[in-house]
């Protein structure tokens, strides 16, 4: 069983109260989006109910018949909360409602049948509605002998004070770039996009995880090429790149590379008011992707706009 890269620290963290038995009923997991967290949640479930773990690894045996039930999710004494997809829609549902956390609290609640532990992971807990993180809020209060709550968060201030304060907080850090290019190789990404993924993916190898698709990314190459220069750059061009591609690309990394462009065109600027100019503006560019659905932007105009005002900075600067 391969144990997923990066977050050494949690998995110590986790195997050692483990190890001298006192483990707290409640872990939240929380971090950047896309950096193995939910995997990581699921090793440490194994690891709990593992029949044979290796405590000085602090890692599941993987051979055992409770590892074999568990990663055939097929374990009675685990459950999985997430959003949930909607099949009528055609989509999944914007949070974990209050019925869900109610249903796996239940569960939490059992007696185990094959261990002597009742292990619930909740994912995305960060969307969780009101209803849903007060049934959560009761659990953490009121904890049943033997269970163990895993939380996966990938925003830590959506989650109430309340909430945060009854578990064993576990931050998990971006990845470093050793281990992001080992996950990109396990994950087969061709070598000649590396460079683009790491930069691109700040740490989190699931934020490129688009990458694999040849399209996709022939069109960030693409962006990238188009940016090389910003403020020499063609608008026109970088308007037909936007018109075509807004829909298909995630807009976090349409700006990012956009900021890496801007930070690379003001490096060595000194003087204290442009450089105050040129920050407002990647400011700007770097609160589009969030404007655009807070203020129901048009996406190519309003980043358009930023683009100009990044542009005019930075030939101010020069």
């Amino acid at each position: 069983m391969s144990v997923v890269l990066g977050h050494d620290e949690v998995r110590t963290a986790f195997g050692e109260a483990l190890q001298a038995e006192r483990l707290h009923h409640a872990w939240l997991l929380y971090g950047i989006q896309g950096i193995g967290k939910a995997t990581l949640a699921k090793q440490l479930a194994a690891l709990a109910m593992c029949e044979s773990p290796d405590l000085s690894n602090f890692q599941a045996c993987g051979q055992c018949h409770s590892c074999a039930m568990l990663f055939a999710g097929s374990h009675p004494d685990y459950a999985h909360v997430e959003l949930l997809y909607d099949d009528k829609k055609k989509k999944f549902n914007r949070d974990i409602n209050i019925g869900q956390t109610r249903e796996a609290l239940d569960f939490l609640a059992l007696s185990g049948l094959k261990s002597k532990r009742r292990v619930l992971m909740i994912d995305d807990a960060n969307l969780m509605n009101n209803q849903s993180a007060n049934a959560l809020l009761k659990g953490l209060e009121e904890p049943t002998e033997g269970s163990l709550l895993l939380i996966v968060c990938h925003d830590l201030q959506r989650l109430p004070a309340t909430i945060r304060s009854r578990c064993m907080l576990q931050a998990c850090s971006p990845l470093n770039e050793a281990d992001m290019q080992a996950v990109l190789d396990k994950q087969g990404l061709d070598k000649e996009l590396h460079a683009l993924a790491i930069e691109l993916g700040q740490g989190s190898p699931g934020r490129v995880a688009m990458l694999s698709d040849s399209s996709q990314a022939k069109a960030l190459l693409a962006w990238q090429r188009i940016l090389h220069n910003i403020t020499q750059s063609d608008i026109g061009e970088m308007q037909k790149w936007l018109d075509k591609h807004v829909k298909d690309i995630p807009h976090d990394l349409i700006a990012n590379m956009i900021l890496s462009a801007g930070h690379d065109a003001m490096a060595g600027q000194t003087q204290w008011d442009k450089s105050t100019r040129i920050y407002e503006a990647l400011v700007e560019v770097a609160s589009w992707p969030k404007a655009v659905i807070r203020h129901s932007l048009r996406p190519v105009p309003a980043l358009m706009a930023y683009i100009v005002q990044l542009r005019n900075a930075l030939k101010i600067s020069v």
